[in-house]
């Protein structure tokens, strides 16, 4: 048996209710260059929206359940973008989630956003604030846990401030633990 998510040869990224045009091409784009993997946008299909009780969040853990089941293929991962604020009971808010080992994640685009702290909209920014998100939760799905080095990607983000200051790029005990997909064409050998 393979063990959940070590095998990967492509990712599927599917909107989570309504994105900007392009939002999902870029990102598939983005994170094409950063991991060993086809990165592929896929249709969205009608998912749970869910909403935390007393509170403008979609439920992350029900929009998880639902990305699993999607996630039917033994080799493809699925990564669900969504433009409006998660959370889960426990915390006020999360950037993304997943399971690990698991075949699925989640990741939102609102608090990656500049305008979501009233300063000027900058997809760019936003982009490069969810390709590491993306790749903070594919991390988890090579069942890495949270690393304690705070430069690292898989250090844990309790807000933007410090998504921002953990930097784009996984530290080297991380990297030694996670598959080659996950390391991306820049760290594969120079071909002769």
């Amino acid at each position: 048996m393979v063990e959940p998510a070590r095998l990967a040869e492509a990712v599927d990224l599917l909107p989570v209710g309504e994105l900007p045009p392009g939002t999902l091409d870029r990102l598939a784009a983005r994170l094409s260059r950063k991991v060993e993997l086809a990165c592929h946008v896929q249709a969205g299909a009608p998912l749970p929206w869910r909403r935390i009780p007393k509170r403008d969040q979609l439920d992350a853990g029900a929009l998880l359940e639902a990305l699993e089941a999607r996630a039917t293929s033994e080799t493809r991962l699925v990564v669900g973008v969504a433009a409006e604020d998660v959370g889960v009971p426990l915390f006020t808010f999360v950037f993304g989630l997943a399971r690990q080992g698991g075949r699925a994640c989640l990741i939102s685009l609102a608090r990656t956003d500049p305008a979501f702290y009233g300063l000027p909209p900058d997809p760019e920014l936003r982009d490069e604030r969810a390709v590491c998100e993306v790749l903070h939760e594919l991390g988890h799905l090579a069942t890495l846990e949270h690393c304690q080095d705070r430069g690292c990607l898989m250090s844990f983000a309790g807000n933007i401030e410090r998504v921002d200051t953990r930097g784009s790029s996984f530290c080297p005990s991380c990297q030694e633990r996670m598959p080659r997909w996950l390391r991306g064409p820049e760290a594969l050998p120079d071909q002769v």
